[in-house]
């Protein structure tokens, strides 16, 4: 049996983990009271959209559950419980996809739903994951994609220190941008 992995706290924010159970009720469509008393938030209606992403981490975490603590969270207010995104990683760090960008990294992803945006939640969030990773993991490197349309985005991940290494055609989403937060400049960011 795998543990549920701890909360991570920010000012504003609680990240939770979404566990095998919650995951396999949201892929299977399940309607937001029983997905809200599964994980103990407010869940969004903007999650109901996510069943796709939902089924893809739930294959992760079952097929290897040491990844849990690695995959997707909820994002709530911690006032209010009330759920405002989701945020995770993409993988266990040093996968072999990011081996051509960074051998040592992991990929970070993180969605602010649109009533919530533009409050310095997303910044906070990459912050928190990063800052969890990297103390508590020895994670020293991170990448994230991102499409150069999302002018929001790159420019939260360019002032986070991320920088442009690599660019790619996703076969769903398109041109994505390559961005890489290299080791040295992870304690800059995290204020160490």
């Amino acid at each position: 049996m795998t543990m549920t992995p701890s909360d991570i706290l920010t000012p504003r924010l609680r990240l939770r983990a979404m566990g095998a159970e919650f995951l396999a009720a949201s892929a299977d469509g399940r309607d937001i009271d029983e997905l809200s008393s599964l994980i103990g938030l407010k869940v969004a209606t903007a999650w109901l959209r996510e069943a796709d992403l939902a089924a893809l981490r739930l294959h992760d975490v079952t097929t290897d559950p040491a990844s849990l603590p690695w995959s997707v969270r909820a994002l709530a207010l911690r006032g209010s419980g009330e759920m405002v995104g989701h945020a995770g990683f993409h993988s266990r760090p040093a996968p072999d996809y990011l081996a051509p960008y960074a051998a040592d990294a992991v990929e970070i992803g993180y969605t602010i739903y649109p009533r919530h945006r533009r409050q310095g939640l997303a910044r906070e969030t990459l912050v928190a994951l990063i800052r969890w990773a990297h103390v508590e993991q020895g994670v020293p490197r991170f990448v994230a994609s991102v499409s150069p349309d999302n002018l929001a985005s790159c420019a939260l991940l360019a002032s986070a220190g991320f920088r442009r290494i690599a660019s790619f055609i996703d076969e769903i989403d398109g041109l994505e941008y390559v961005l890489l937060l290299d080791a040295p400049d992870v304690p800059r960011l995290l204020g160490m």
